[in-house]
């Protein structure tokens, strides 16, 4: 049985067009009458005014859906259409039917002729253009932000393009390029606004960021483009890419740094100059120190020559003397008054540096007074105490001095102390090592002006060994902040060797042992009286 033939295509009726048009255009479409009514809209605009169906907004007017200011307005532009016959073309317009929540579109608005060529009204299409217009608005705003930083900016901004023509610039750049004119220079190149002397060197640049990509960033140099030689600048160029990451022009700042330079080179000359001094000083202070360590030195040989020496064949008196600093706050002093009988002061003046010594000087100077030689060791103490209190109080110099006054009177076996904050010392005999403690310690020299200070007694013999200290023996800390501590230090001399130098030497051994650290914390000086 033979196929039959295919109808003929039946033509769609415009109508049906019209219709699925009206349906399913998202943009707005609408015709009114001469009056402004509504004669018929698609359903994007009907789902705009909230209507359920387009048929509800025939024979209503903008006025039902839009507030009145704008109503007003879409009515004067209607009304210039039918009055004039021409049509508006993709106008810009608020286009919110709520108040609260801004829209605009993008409006093409044209005259509604009959048929025979009257105008019976208008017609248009609009496209909402919400999310457009407020991303264009944030960008402008942003632009405007931009350009107002830029221009506030003290440092000199400037955009190139890959022929070197200016196409953004500050208000600082165009002061120092060009002062004295007031052309335009964007759109031109440096060689076109300055001369070859002084745009020659910033050209170079350019070509090098431009050909080659390196970025030129914070390299000082003098200020030749603007022609002043004796100025400085903080220059950075870095090539200017496209979203190819091909190289499209440049983008620089040069800040002037001559404040700074000027007071670079003020701190390099003032540098130099107090390195000298500082030089000079360490020379004194090295000076300084060795006197120190002479006098103290000094005193023991002294005390050594007068005093009888020991059956073990040492002499009697050894010190131990290490500053933290270039001067230290620590300081002995032994004066004997006979083969038998010696006296010794053992100090901490607080702090460290000149100031503290200066304190043990003016202590040494004070018991070299023949008077208090035959006073008991509290007695001693008390005396210092008066003249530092007055001097000890003024804010610049040390708060206090920590004091260990003994005399050892070999004929008697008797040991008398006075302790002013110091630590006790400690006593080996043929029983051990012991701390040779008279009771609590009674106030640092410097503190109370009427303080007394009590002085015990302790007995000693010969072959007994003294060791006097500071308190650096006792709180050097290890990596934990550990102190050395009393019980380390018996045990460490406890185990000293006889030799009285090689005993110091292992207790200080021992210590930096405890403390690994390059330089001990605080002073260290203590003195050994080997009976």
């Amino acid at each position: 049985m033979p196929l039959s033939e295919p109808n003929a295509r039946q033509p769609i009726p415009a109508g049906m067009l019209f219709q699925r048009l009206m349906e399913t255009l998202p943009a707005y479409v609408f015709f009114k009458d001469i009056e402004g009514r509504f004669i018929c809209i698609n359903h994007a605009l009907a789902r705009k005014f909230g209507l359920a169906s387009p048929d509800e907004a025939v024979g209503r007017s903008d006025h039902d859906f839009f507030p009145e200011d704008l109503a007003r307005q879409k009515d004067a532009d209607e009304h210039h259409i039918v009055s004039t016959g021409q049509g508006i073309f993709d106008q810009e317009e608020a286009d919110w039917t709520d108040p609260n929540r801004r829209q605009w579109a993008l409006t093409t608005k044209l005259p509604l002729r009959g048929e025979d060529g009257s105008i019976v009204g208008t017609f248009g299409i609009s496209r909402d253009i919400t999310e457009t217009k407020l991303a264009r608005e944030e960008l402008e705003a942003q632009h405007r932000l931009l350009r107002t930083l830029v221009e506030i900016l003290p440092c000199r901004i400037f955009v190139k393009n890959q022929a070197g023509r200016l196409q953004l610039t500050n208000e600082a750049y165009r002061r120092a390029i060009a002062p004295t004119t007031n052309e335009p220079i964007l759109g031109r190149t440096l060689s076109e606004i300055i001369s070859p002397e002084r745009g020659g060197a910033a050209t170079l640049d350019d070509e090098s960021v431009l050909q080659a990509g390196v970025s030129i960033i914070n390299r000082e140099q003098r200020d030749t483009t603007a022609g002043q030689n004796d100025r400085w600048v903080l220059l950075s160029k870095v090539p200017l890419r496209d979203g190819d990451g091909d190289i499209r022009g440049i983008v620089g700042m040069a800040a002037d740094i001559t404040v700074q330079k000027e007071a670079e080179a003020r701190v390099n000359r003032a540098r130099l100059e107090l390195e000298t001094q500082n030089r000079q000083m360490e020379a004194e202070l090295a000076v300084a120190r060795d006197l120190q360590r002479e006098l103290m030195q000094a005193g023991l040989r002294a005390a050594n020559e007068t005093l009888e020496r020991p059956l073990s064949g040492f002499p009697p008196l050894t010190l131990y003397y290490e500053p933290s600093e270039r001067l230290a706050g620590d300081f002995v002093h032994v004066v004997a008054s006979s083969p038998l009988r010696l006296g010794i002061l053992i100090c901490d003046v607080m702090g460290h540096g000149v100031r503290a010594a200066l304190v043990t000087a003016l202590l040494r100077g004070l018991l070299g007074d023949a008077r208090m030689q035959d006073l008991a060791p509290g007695e001693i103490l008390a005396r210092l105490n008066t003249r530092l209190c007055s001097l000890l109080d003024q804010p610049v110099m040390p708060r206090f001095v920590t004091a260990l006054y003994a005399t050892i009177d070999l004929e008697t076996g008797t040991l008398a102390l006075a302790n002013a904050g110091h630590p006790w010392p400690l006593l080996q005999t043929p029983l051990g090592v012991r701390t040779v403690q008279g009771g609590a310690c009674d106030p640092a020299l410097g503190l109370v002006a009427d303080a007394t200070y009590a002085t015990t007694s302790h007995p000693i013999a010969l072959g007994d060994r003294l060791l006097l200290l500071t308190d650096g023996w006792l709180e050097e800390p290890d990596a934990h902040d550990e102190e050395f501590g009393l019980a380390r230090l018996t045990a460490s001399f406890a185990e000293a060797p006889v030799d009285p130098t090689q005993a110091l030497r292992h207790l200080a051994d021992t210590l930096r042992r405890h403390s690994t650290a390059s330089h001990c914390r605080d002073d260290l000086c203590a003195v050994l009286l080997q009976t």
